[in-house]
C-alpha cells in the first residue's frame, strides 16, 4: 500500500525540517517525492502535523507473569494508541528477564502478538536484586536492546562498577534510576512542604542528587554510557549537566507525569494513590527545571514510565499502595499540554531513537514510522476507554492536549484500525 500524507506540516526534530508539503509512504519508507506509476492511497492532513512516530524507553508489559495488568498484546495497543511504535520493555516480568532464553521468548512473542515493535530491556542483576551479575554477554547476543535494573537500586557500587565493565564492550547502554536506598526507606512522596502538610514521609531530593553524583563518577571511571531514567529533581539536572560537560558518556530522561505534575497533587487530589510514583512527583521549581532541560538539550528524552496496576495494588492506604501509573496513552498529551510542540516530539522520539541506535526521521528513505497529529485539540482522559488492562492513572477527567489522526508502523496506517 503507497500512502500520500497530503497537505499537511511536515515536523521532524531530527532532521530539522519544518515545512508545508505533501509526503509518501511506499515499500515501508518514506519518500519525499510521489513514486512513480503508483496509485496512492490519500490522508487528508491539512490543519495537522506529520512527524515521526514515538519510541518509548522505558514500559512495563508484565508479560511473562502478570498479565492480569498487562500483556505484549495490551501493551502494544496501548502504545499504538498513544503514537509509539517502538518500545522497551522494562526487565520486571515474572520470572524477571534474566537470562537469554527469556529475552529470546519475549522478542518471539512479541513479534506475534504485538502490533508495534517491542525491544527487551535485559536485568542488569539476576531478579533485579543488585547483588549478582546476569548474564549480559549472552543476553545482548540474544537481542537485548539495552541493560536495566527497573527501579531497583544497585546499592553496592562494586556490584555496579563490575556490571558496567562487563557491559562496555556489549556497546549497549545501561539504564538505571538514581536513588539512595536508606534515605528513599520507607518515604512515599517527595519530601518538602507538601509533604509535611500532607502528613506523609517524604522522600529528599537529596537521595537522587546522590545516586546520580554516583552513576556520572562510574560512567567516567568504565567508559560505559549509562542512561538516567526518571531524572526529577533541579539539582539532579545541574550535576547531569556538568556530568556531560566533563565528557562523561552520561545521558538521562524524565518521566511524562513529572513533566505535567507536581506533588501538590498528592494532597489536591485527596491522597489518591495513582499519584504516588517512583521517582516521586517532586516541586513545582523542580517541574519548571525538567522542562528547561528538555528546550536546552540536558535531558535526552521522556519515557511513559507505563506501570499498570490493579486496584488490588492501588486501593489501599497511601502509603502502602504500589508506586507507578500508567503513561503509554497519554505521555504525549502530557507534554503537549506543557512543553512547546517541538520539545516535546524531540523528548518522545529523536531522543530515544538516538540511544537506541534506530532512525525516526523523515528523511527520504527512512523506515515509514509516522504520525499525523492535531497538537492543538483537545480530549479528555477516561481510563475506561484506555487499551491498557489496568486504569491507574492521576489524569482521569483532565482535559489534555494532542489528537492524533493516524499512526503509521512499517509503512501501514494501524491506527486508527
Amino acid at each position: 500500500m503507497t500512502l500520500q500524507l497530503k497537505g499537511g506540516r511536515l515536523l521532524c526534530t531530527a532532521t530539522g525540517v519544518d515545512r508545508m508539503g505533501d509526503l509518501w509512504v511506499h515499500q515501508g519508507r518514506v519518500r519525499l517525492s510521489a513514486p512513480e506509476g503508483v496509485q496512492a492511497q490519500v490522508i487528508d492532513c491539512t490543519g495537522k502535523v506529520v512527524t515521526p512516530a514515538l519510541v518509548d524507553l522505558d514500559a512495563r508489559l508484565c508479560d511473562p507473569g502478570y498479565t492480569w495488568r498487562e500483556s505484549l498484546s495490551t501493551g502494544g495497543e496501548a502504545a499504538l494508541r498513544g503514537g509509539f511504535t517502538c518500545v522497551v520493555a522494562n526487565p520486571e516480568t515474572d520470572p524477571v528477564t534474566d537470562d537469554p532464553s527469556f529475552v529470546r521468548e519475549v522478542i518471539a512473542r512479541a513479534g506475534l502478538e504485538s502490533k508495534v515493535e517491542i525491544k527487551v530491556a535485559a536485568a542488569l542483576t539476576k531478579g533485579l536484586g543488585g547483588e549478582k551479575l546476569s548474564e549480559l554477554g549472552l543476553m545482548a547476543e540474544a537481542g537485548a536492546a539495552l541493560f536495566s535494573n527497573a527501579d531497583h537500586l544497585v546499592s553496592d557500587s562494586l556490584v555496579l562498577r563490575n556490571a558496567l565493565l562487563y557491559a562496555r564492550p556489549l556497546g549497549l547502554p545501561v539504564m538505571l534510576r538514581a536513588g539512595d536506598a536508606e534515605l528513599e526507606s520507607v518515604a512515599v512522596m517527595n519530601e518538602g512542604a507538601s509533604s509535611a502538610l500532607a502528613g506523609l514521609r517524604g522522600i529528599p531530593a537529596a537521595a537522587e542528587e546522590i545516586g546520580i553524583a554516583r552513576l556520572i563518577a562510574l560512567a567516567r571511571y568504565t567508559g560505559t554510557h549509562v542512561h538516567v531514567l526518571g531524572v526529577s529533581t533541579k539539582l539532579a539536572i545541574a550535576q547531569l549537566k556538568a556530568g556531560l560537560a566533563s565528557g562523561a558518556p552520561i545521558s538521562g530522561s524524565t518521566t511524562a507525569l513529572h513533566c505535567l505534575l507536581n506533588d501538590g497533587e498528592v494532597l489536591a487530589s485527596g491522597y489518591d494513590t495513582d499519584t504516588r510514583l517512583m521517582p516521586p512527583l517532586r516541586t513545582e521549581e523542580d517541574r519548571l527545571a525538567l522542562l528547561e532541560a528538555l528546550a536546552d538539550g540536558t535531558l535526552l528524552g521522556v519515557s511513559s514510565a507505563h506501570a499498570p496496576l490493579t486496584r488490588v495494588d492501588k486501593e489501599l492506604e497511601f502509603a502502602y499502595a504500589t508506586p507507578g501509573a500508567l503513561g503509554l496513552e497519554t505521555a504525549l498529551s502530557c507534554l503537549l499540554s506543557c512543553a512547546p510542540l517541538e520539545h516535546a516530539l524531540r523528548a518522545l522520539s529523536a531522543g530515544p531513537a538516538k540511544l537506541l541506535g534506530i532512525e525516526r526521521s523523515l528523511r527520504d528513505g527512512a523506515p515509514a514510522e509516522l504520525l499525523v497529529l492535531d497538537p492543538e485539540a483537545k480530549w479528555t482522559v477516561d481510563p475506561t476507554q484506555f487499551a491498557s488492562r489496568s486504569a491507574n492513572t492521576p489524569l482521569a477527567g483532565r482535559q489534555l492536549s494532542g489528537v492524533l489522526a493516524a499512526v503509521i508502523h512499517k509503512g501501514e496506517c494501524l491506527h486508527p484500525a
